[in-house]
């Protein structure tokens, strides 16, 4: 689209009266809005507060010359692109010459003739039209450009991203796989010897025999179900499938059927339960709104850990306290302790303690403890001390039921 006239400002620089007398009027007359300017020192003052399309400079001015003006708008980065077309009356070549390599575009001797002032003004402001609109176009492409190559990046590391994500995924595939071809074969021999055993010799075995077996093989069957809870819980908690119920919830006889209920199951640990929720012990209740499900997994791995790797000590520490709108629960064994290289690890998936030995474990409960532990938004730390014991503790926001 072809710029109007009226869109340009011209500024003429002469300190010849009638000279600005005749730029200004053959300029208006075609449409160009014009400033005047007599004196060099005041063009770059003229030029900054409001930049012209186009300058024309008389060469000859009394205070500073036409080409010390020019170098002057093209040092500076402000006024460098405007074009200057100079004036002169001189016909010496040198200094047309020498107006060119200071960064003129063109000259105009002077008188002027107004049909070829007019041709190369508008030449030379179309030509500046035309830059102007190609460093626009070329902004606009730099930019097109940099949203390519960021979009192409933030893409590449997402894909980056997914493939490290499918290769996590097959790895733990891959355990999940040789974990459950251990863990799974054991118990299943044992089911099929006490069940090919009172198959077999039934009528042989004493009624006390026969239920020894029976309770061997329910035993072992809840193993094998507690194994598949705990892959499936896994499962879920990194399809991110898992959603925080929370409901109202009495703590503090929630805990103690925890207690209840694991050491009816370890008949040979106590558990020692100290509650320290200030003055609303008294009451002997505390209503809180969390995650049934979830802070069971929490409290009972923690429980049935402490126990199993205390096998020489048969007391386990569990405390409840709160402090501020937190909970806290603690829970400490005298066990075999964790050494401290493993210790960075403990919450991955299928990690366990080098110094375990024999003991039974999947390496799995522990990142579930972990996993329910940050959909609560809480804290999980510990502090060990190899064959001297270690203590849990688990921080959890809660709210007043």
């Amino acid at each position: 689209m072809e710029t109007l006239p009226g869109q340009f400002t011209i500024l003429v620089v002469d300190d010849n009266p009638t000279n600005l007398e005749i730029l200004d009027r053959a300029l208006t007359q075609a449409g160009y809005k014009v400033r005047i300017e007599a004196e060099g020192l005041n063009v770059m003052k003229q030029a900054s507060l409001s930049i012209p399309d186009l300058i024309l400079l008389d060469i000859m001015l009394p205070d500073l010359s036409g080409f010390e003006v020019c170098q002057q708008l093209k040092a500076d980065p402000l006024t460098k692109s405007i074009p200057v077309i100079f004036m002169t009356a001189l016909a010496d070549t040198v200094d047309k010459i020498k107006g060119l390599n200071l960064g003129a575009v063109d000259y105009i001797t002077k008188p002027f003739q107004k049909q070829e002032l007019l041709a190369r003004v508008r030449g030379h402001l179309h030509l500046r039209q035309l830059t102007k609109t190609l460093e626009i176009q070329n902004q606009q492409l730099i930019e097109m450009k940099n949203e390519l190559e960021n979009r192409v990046a933030e893409r590449t590391a997402e894909l980056s991203q997914a493939l490290e994500k499918e290769k996590e995924v097959n790895q733990l595939k891959s355990r999940f796989i040789t974990m459950a071809s251990h863990e799974f074969r054991t118990p299943l021999a044992i089911i099929s010897s006490s069940s090919g055993i009172l198959q077999n010799f039934s009528d042989r075995l004493s009624e006390k025999r026969k239920q020894e077996h029976l309770e061997t093989i329910q035993n072992t069957i809840k193993h094998i179900i507690q194994i598949l809870d705990d892959v499936l819980m896994i499962n879920q908690a990194e399809a991110e499938k898992i959603e925080v119920k929370l409901e109202p919830l009495d703590i503090i006889k929630f805990c103690r059927h925890l207690k209840e209920e694991i050491e009816a199951s370890f008949t040979s640990h106590q558990i020692d339960f100290y509650i320290d929720l200030g003055d609303e012990i008294f009451s002997n209740y505390q209503i809180v709104q969390a995650d049934k499900k979830l802070l069971r997994q929490i409290i009972t791995n923690l429980l049935t850990n402490a126990i199993k790797y205390s096998p020489d000590h048969d007391l386990v520490n569990f405390s409840l306290s709160k402090k501020d709108d937190k909970l806290i629960f603690k829970i400490s064994d005298y066990g075999i302790g964790i050494p401290e290289a493993d210790q960075v690890h403990l919450f991955e998936y299928f990690q366990r303690g080098s110094n375990v030995g024999t003991l039974p474990g999947t390496g799995l409960g522990l990142s579930i403890v972990k996993k329910c532990v940050d959909l609560h938004q809480g804290e999980i730390s510990l502090y060990s001390e190899l064959g001297k014991g270690t203590v849990f503790t688990v921080i959890i926001p809660f709210l007043k039921g």
